[in-house]
């Protein structure tokens, strides 16, 4: 089926930093894709990426057995899955998600990152009432970025809080006590990874939903989370779960009465529309109970066209495959090959 590949890089010059994408041919002229990026502190990290895409020995492996190479980073088993399931996708000539089983909807609800109240004027004024905000320790920025999208939007900005596991027990209830009453959709990972019991505490506080997300690494961890009462959703990033584990771990969510969003790991295109893919697969496990995704954001990694963004809403490219259309060759550089 593949008859060649080759790992390419995109420049650490970015702001994002540096990443990579595999592209595998097959003999008829189709190429599929697949994105590797790592962040220093998540997932395998940066030196073991590295590590793992200069390995052309390694890379030929997994093409042949995915299942195998344990020690392999989960970003580049990320990239190869989504560049087979890619490529096998367009010889069957359907799109991914339909490779994986399910079918491919008019379009995904989307909340975007905002960094200051010139971002919140511009999207709003865009009609984008769907957001994001970092919420690092007891910033008290944040708050009045709360307050200033909720009055500008007159009180219809949904808007979820991403602590990144920065508070504690005291700023998180100070914090959601002080946000204008239903202003917040929900609060993502409050506490550091593994405290559920102040997951479980903070929602006998308040009344605001809780997603985990560094705290989510399994099943068991979705299971757990539910079980004790200390989640309404788990917040899953296909880059560091992979296609089918981002699906399973989805799966086990729902039947464990927890909802599930997709977001991305600052990915590149390329990854991001494969997080696409899979987000349209939750919508229909999830269906009639769905949180919106966080799928794009400005500032990002822009690899080929960039899906078209409507207000709060994502549409994914129509075509065979990731549908990944404009890939900059120019801006790419070869790390290893078939060849």
């Amino acid at each position: 089926m593949i008859a060649r590949w080759e790992v390419l890089a995109y420049s650490a010059r970015r702001p994002t930093g540096r990443g990579y994408l595999l592209r595998v041919h097959d003999d008829a002229g189709r190429v599929g894709l697949g994105e590797a990026r790592a962040l220093p502190g998540f997932g395998s990290g940066p030196a073991a990426l590295e590590a793992s895409v200069s390995n052309r020995a390694a890379i030929e492996t997994l093409l042949k057995q995915p299942e195998s190479g344990p020690t392999t980073s989960i970003e580049a088993r990320f990239a190869i899955e989504t560049a087979v399931t890619d490529l096998a996708a367009q010889r069957r000539g359907v799109t991914l998600v339909e490779q994986l089983g399910f079918s491919l909807p008019d379009g995904l609800s989307n909340s975007l990152l905002v960094d200051d109240k010139n971002d919140a004027i511009r999207l709003l004024g865009d009609g984008h009432r769907n957001f994001k905000l970092k919420a690092q320790g007891a910033a008290p920025q944040t708050m009045s970025l709360l307050q200033c999208l909720h009055d500008l939007s007159e009180g219809q900005a949904n808007i979820r809080i991403d602590a990144n596991g920065s508070w504690d027990r005291s700023t998180a209830l100070d914090f959601v006590r002080q946000a204008p009453a239903g202003s917040i959709s929900f609060v993502e990972q409050p506490f550091p990874s593994g405290d559920l019991d102040s997951c479980v505490w903070l929602r006998e506080q308040v009344a605001v939903p809780i997603a985990l997300d560094e705290g989510i690494a399994s099943g068991e961890d979705v299971a757990e989370a539910a079980r004790v009462g200390a989640a309404s959703l788990v917040v899953i990033k296909p880059m560091y779960r992979g296609l089918h584990g981002a699906l399973k771990l989805a799966g086990k969510a729902a039947g464990c009465g927890l909802g599930a969003c997709v977001t991305h790991a600052m990915d590149g295109t390329v990854g991001r529309l494969a997080a696409m893919h899979v987000a349209a697969a939750v919508d229909t496990i999830f269906a009639g109970c769905r949180w919106p995704h966080g799928l794009y954001a400005p500032g990002l990694t822009c690899l080929a066209d960039e899906p078209e963004l409507q207000p709060d809403r994502l549409l994914i490219p129509r075509g065979h495959g990731l549908g990944c259309h404009g890939l900059h060759e120019d801006e790419l550089e070869l790390v290893c090959s078939s060849a």
